[in-house]
């Protein structure tokens, strides 16, 4: 096995918290090239949300109307990972790509089984520890509010 290029930590960063129709979306930001992903993949990913989130009807399991989005700039262009929490321990996730010839297209990418990079893999970590302990750590009184609010900002 030969690894073509050396790991190399990138700036993880929480943007924002998006409200959506319903949704609350936790947006993050991943970029190998800057220390946020560029403005417009960020536009294009949010017109994608109301697409995207119609997924959730995917399963007849609870949905808490809670997401994550991660956007990530990487060689191949700008991933966009999105999940939610379904039936109070799963996760759903869809992964799209806009290519950087067409960063305003983002194209499903996980139809064939991709899941996440190492990268990426932080992101999901944190949001697990976080619904774990503000919510299923306190079924009789999950704090949801909390778990919202629990952000990563790191670089990994």
């Amino acid at each position: 096995m030969k690894i073509k290029s050396p790991y190399k930590k990138r700036p993880i960063r929480f943007v924002e918290l998006y409200p959506h129709d319903a949704w609350q979306i936790k947006i993050y930001s991943i970029s190998v090239k800057n220390e946020y992903v560029d403005e417009q993949n960020k536009i294009s990913a949010k017109a994608q949300l109301h697409k995207w989130l119609q997924n959730s009807d995917n399963y007849e399991l609870d949905n808490y109307k809670i997401a994550t989005l991660i956007l990530h700039e990487g060689k191949e262009g700008c991933f966009a990972i999105i999940n939610w929490w379904i039936d109070e321990n799963m996760l759903q996730q869809h992964v799209y790509l806009a290519s950087h010839d067409n960063p305003t297209v983002f194209k499903p990418y996980s139809h064939k089984g991709i899941f996440a990079c190492v990268w990426e893999l932080a992101i999901i970590w944190f949001e697990r520890n976080a619904w774990v302990k503000y919510v299923l750590m306190n079924n009789s009184n999950p704090n949801v509010n909390a778990y919202i609010q629990a952000q990563l900002n790191t670089e990994l």
